[in-house]
């Protein structure tokens, strides 16, 4: 069996977290354009749900996989560890 390198598969982890944070982020931001949009258009329950799940895409991008996973690896990394 081949080993592959610590250094390698952390950045890999690295990368899929930062990817996934992008992600979320982006269809955070994208629910949250249609649930305005939506609002606006006088469907506010169609709307209201949009915002919600905006703002839920928007924490797990931004805090739960961007602060909390992908920011101390890259500090992990940064530090030699």
């Amino acid at each position: 069996m081949v080993e592959v390198p610590a250094v390698a598969v952390e950045l890999v982890e690295l990368l899929a977290a930062a990817v996934g944070a992008g992600a979320a982020a982006a269809v955070g931001v994208v629910l949250e354009q249609f649930g305005l949009s939506a609002v606006s258009g006088g469907d506010l329950v169609l709307g209201a749900w949009a915002v919600g799940m905006g703002l839920i895409a928007l924490y797990v991008g931004l805090v739960g996989l961007g602060y909390e996973q992908a920011l101390p690896r890259l500090r992990r990394l940064a530090s030699g560890e």
